[in-house]
């Protein structure tokens, strides 16, 4: 697999390398993202690991005691050998049953009557116990289970919001990049006609056609163009940084050049449009939250309650002085032991208790509370999402034809000014409008990739 791994990445160093494959590398090796993918899987595992107090318990236990205290009116030294084995299970339905065997072996020496050199007795044990009020039929089980399904379910969509959130950082940071390495470009052809300019005008003014504070105008232009080329060349090295962070490579490893088409939109804006019922992931998270803290609430109510229990035990019991004839007899019913009965517990009212209570149900009434007025902020948030997506939209369409326009403008202004027909600062106030138009259309275009890329903030509830 790692193999594997390292020839693509190769395979993508020595050609330019498309969004879909930087965020698959950001996938595979971005350790903050793993890290949301991996706390997901923990929190399904521990709403599983809450039913642990639903699982088989097997005890087992043996011991030797030995007491040649005085008096003694049986022998002057008793030892006592006892084994014991027990299974306790406890059931969803409230119900508790243990099952249990055990032995004891008592041993005397020098005993105070002879012949009395000891006995054995053993016996196999049923008990059960069943709620009747506070967990009747496992209602505190069923309480438990559905808290511990909301907990997973609001900290799986916590993550998951942490986990888009990091990838909407990682794609701007794609886009950012994107446009510092067109930026370059672009620097790098103003300077290359800023030069060009220089030359042209510096032969004008030789040749008396031109004077020199033309000259001395063009070179200005010339030198902001290198400034900025200058400038471009850092941030596209910083943009660089951050990318090689996102998927994990060394810094003194190389990147290939990225590409993309701008223009293109991505699928997130219309595959969620399709969907009923959408909200932002963190007005969902609220809601979520609403609904766990009713849950414990409920249990809280339910802990407090007074319990009622119906309590049964049978055991056999076996008796003799031979300790092997106990053993063979010891599940023989003839002598049974049984017991029935109920117990209740009742806690009394106190501060304390009603506390608990009342923080308890005020917690999920502020968090009702939120969840509400999440609700009412966000009911347009969708729509008005849209509408700024629109509205970037159209102002893109706008920008690229301002570019254009201040292109051919510039391009005109240069012609012009080689015919004579035009003088040097139309030239120079033409290069620079026409500079600063691209900047701004490659900044929109970028802005609306990275308002595609936040979509992923929204979510239909049905999902």
């Amino acid at each position: 697999m790692r193999i594997i791994l390292f020839l693509s990445i190769c395979a993508i160093n020595v050609s330019a390398m498309t969004l879909d494959e930087y965020m698959g590398l950001v996938l595979k090796k971005n350790r903050l993202v793993n890290s949301y993918e991996i706390s997901i899987e923990a929190s399904k595992e521990k709403m599983v690991a809450g039913d642990l107090i639903l699982a088989p318990i097997l005890t087992a236990g043996y011991s030797m005691a030995s007491d040649k205290s005085e008096p003694s009116a049986v022998a002057d030294k008793r030892s006592t050998n006892t084994a014991s084995l027990g299974l306790a299970k406890k059931f969803s339905t409230g119900t508790s049953v243990t099952l249990s065997a055990q032995t004891l072996k008592y041993e005397y020496d020098i005993p105070v009557v002879s012949g009395n050199i000891g006995y054995s007795t053993g016996g196999l044990g049923l008990s059960l116990q069943q709620s009747l009020w506070k967990d009747f039929l496992g209602h505190a089980t069923r309480l438990r289970q559905d808290r511990e399904s909301m907990t997973n379910k609001l900290e799986n969509f916590g993550f998951e919001l942490q986990k888009r959130i990091t990838l909407i950082q990682t794609e701007s940071d794609f886009w950012d990049c994107l446009v510092a390495q067109e930026d370059l470009k672009l620097k790098q052809d103003n300077f290359e006609r800023a030069k060009k300019l220089d030359s042209w005008t510096s032969n004008r003014v030789n040749n008396g056609i031109s004077d020199q504070s033309d000259l001395l105008q063009v070179r200005a232009l010339a030198n902001l163009r290198g400034l900025e080329l200058a400038t471009a060349k850092v941030a596209l090295k910083s943009r660089e940084t951050k990318i090689k962070e996102n998927i994990d490579f060394s810094q003194s490893d190389s990147i290939p050049e990225l590409t993309a088409n701008l223009t293109d939109t991505r699928s997130y804006v219309s595959d969620l449009a399709k969907k009923k019922n959408i909200v932002k992931l963190d007005t969902y998270l609220t809601s979520l939250e609403a609904e766990v803290k009713q849950k414990v609430s409920e249990e809280v109510v339910d802990s407090l309650r007074p319990d009622l229990a119906l309590l049964g035990k049978y055991n056999t019991s076996s008796y003799n002085t031979d300790n092997s004839e106990m053993q063979k007899n010891i599940s023989k019913t003839d002598r049974p032991i049984t017991f029935v009965g109920v117990s209740l517990s009742w806690l009394f009212g106190s501060d304390a208790k009603n506390s608990q209570l009342l923080s308890a149900k005020k917690d999920a009434l502020a968090s009702s509370y939120r969840a509400e007025q999440a609700k009412i902020s966000s009911e347009n948030s969708w729509q008005e999402h849209l509408r700024q997506y629109e509205l970037i939209k159209g102002n893109v369409l706008t920008l690229e034809k301002i570019a254009q326009l201040q292109r051919d403008r510039a391009k005109s202004e240069q012609v012009k000014f080689t015919k004579g027909r035009t003088i040097t600062s139309n030239v120079v106030n033409a290069e620079t409008d026409a500079a600063q138009a691209e900047v701004n259309y490659l900044t929109a275009k970028s802005g609306l990739r990275k308002l595609e890329a936040s979509t992923q903030l929204f979510i239909s509830i049905s999902e």
